[in-house]
């Protein structure tokens, strides 16, 4: 799912909204509210940012996912939207012994914290036995220092350093111990709050939406950036979605201080930690297609949301619209493949977006060229036993060869109509391909 996220994030680079800037969303409402209106605007360049609001660089969006999603805070890409996030560090020290780990926990302004309990999670790996995990728990002294010692070396164990408090999760990326030397750490901890108000909180929302075979797909990705100094931990944020969704799954490379749970025939729980910085999330979820024309829904939207951009890839025929959103643009990706992107920026102004409705239109109905496919496909399998059950003459095995590849030729042309879905075309095309090995094989036998 993160190679389709990012495929999209790459695809919306280059959509035309791209040169533009963000702005903080207004005030989340409750998950009920109506879809966003249809009089959302395109941003106003020339409109005040929010009181308080750090300033964004003029001419950049919020920059696509380049940085590691363990959890930590990328200076660099902090910097690159005017957020100076704190960076939490894990560094290999020859001034300290081998085996042992040094967290320094500190507060925002860098002041040590005492008194804080330290939990060194310990990963082992093994390929036999699978993965094991324990915990040691080491209080801080006056220079808000836990020592680790005695700790194993090697490829075979990786260590994370963890901070609960006040319902909230911070932590490093994981390392290993070198034979050689100690880790020095640095975790910084922040103030605790429950009410997104008192946070500045702006998010982006990407989804990517497509038909395949009997179902509807979609990925949705949220990028929230903390530009405040505390750690935000909702009770609860649902994200409403179509009562008859199936299937839902979250990226495995969602931080582990943040958890999705499917609610049945409601949405999405999320909760965790929000420390400063940005935090990036990805989920899938589908919905059934019985081959309808047009296809409707809703997707809940996290809170303050300050832009959300919607991709499909589509077939000529084909229509995306997103109420309040501008017309979608048709943009083709690296290898052709025809996409529709459309994007809308809100302002402090707007009313809550709560979800954003999306309806694919002029899809390709069951037709000829789904029924040719099929039949292809059949004539294919059948093909292929009558070429393993008796050996052709080079006449034979040439027209045969010939017939194949006008076959393989409408199927492609089919496909790229969109008159054949994905499942049917990987079929035929996978026994035409096998079938002309084997007269080609037999031919030069």
């Amino acid at each position: 799912m993160t190679l389709r996220i990012l495929w999209f994030f790459a695809i919306a680079l280059a959509f035309a909204m791209a040169n533009s800037r963000f702005v903080l969303a207004a005030d989340p409402d409750s998950l009920d509210t109506e879809a966003a209106s249809a009089d959302a605007r395109p941003i106003d360049e020339s409109a005040p940012l929010p009181p308080g609001h750090p300033a964004l660089p003029t001419g950049e969006p919020l920059p696509a996912d380049q940085s590691q999603n363990d959890g930590t805070r990328n200076e660099s890409s902090s910097q690159d939207i005017g957020l100076e996030a704190l960076e939490d560090r894990v560094e290999e020290d020859s001034a300290i012994l081998p085996g042992l780990v040094e967290v320094h926990v500190v507060d925002p302004a860098g002041e040590p914290l005492r008194n804080i309990e330290v939990t060194l999670h310990i990963n082992h790996h093994a390929v036999a036995k699978g993965d094991s995990h324990s915990n040691v728990i080491v209080s801080t002294n006056e220079d808000g220092l836990a020592k680790f010692g005695g700790l194993e070396t090697g490829t075979g164990i990786s260590y994370r350093a963890m901070v609960l408090k006040d319902d909230a999760t911070f932590f490093t990326s994981a390392f290993m111990l070198t034979p050689k030397n100690g880790a020095r750490v640095l975790l910084h901890v922040y103030p605790v709050v429950k009410d997104i108000e008192e946070t500045l909180l702006v998010t982006q929302s990407m989804i990517y939406t497509e038909i395949r075979d009997d179902r509807t797909i979609v990925d949705q990705g949220f990028t929230i950036y903390n530009f405040g100094r505390t750690a935000w931990v909702p009770n609860e944020v649902l994200l409403s979605l179509p009562s008859e969704y199936t299937a839902f799954s979250n990226s495995q490379d969602t931080p582990p201080n943040i958890r999705m749970d499917a609610v049945p025939q409601k949405g999405i729980r999320i909760t965790g930690t929000f420390s400063p910085g940005k935090h990036i999330i990805e989920f899938r979820w589908q919905l059934p297609y019985r081959g309808e024309r047009e296809v409707r829904f809703n997707v809940g939207m996290f809170p303050h949301l300050a832009a959300a951009r919607v991709i499909a890839p589509a077939a000529r025929s084909m229509d995306l619209e997103v109420r309040g959103f501008p017309p979608s643009q048709s943009v083709t990706d690296g290898t052709g493949q025809r996409a529709l992107v459309t994007g809308q920026q809100f302002r402090r102004q707007d009313p809550p977006v709560a979800s954003v409705a999306i309806a694919l239109t002029g899809l390709p109905t069951d037709g000829p060229g789904r029924s040719i496919a099929t039949v292809l496909a059949a004539g294919g399998v059948a093909l292929g036993i009558l070429l393993g059950t008796r050996r052709s003459s080079p006449r034979d095995s040439k027209a045969q060869t010939a017939r194949l590849l006008e076959e393989m030729e409408d199927l492609e042309k089919a496909y790229a109509k969109g008159d054949v879905g994905p499942k049917t075309y990987e079929l035929a095309r996978r026994k035409l391909v096998d079938d002309i090995a084997r007269t080609i094989h037999d031919d030069s036998a």
